[in-house]
């Protein structure tokens, strides 16, 4: 019984742990998708050409 219980906790352990990391890259791609977006407005309004060296 003890190892049933010891793992269970250990699998909703790593059900939390992937959800949370889950929710973590979600919000990182909704970010870089903002900035994304801010860039390309930037670009627009400034008619930059791209960096060149």
């Amino acid at each position: 019984m003890a190892d049933n219980y010891l793992e269970n906790h250990h699998n909703d352990y790593l059900k939390r742990k992937a959800k949370k990391e889950a929710a973590r890259r979600h919000r990182q791609h909704l970010y870089l998708e903002a900035y994304r977006k801010k860039l390309a407005q930037q670009a627009k309004e400034h008619k930059e050409e791209p960096f060149e060296r």
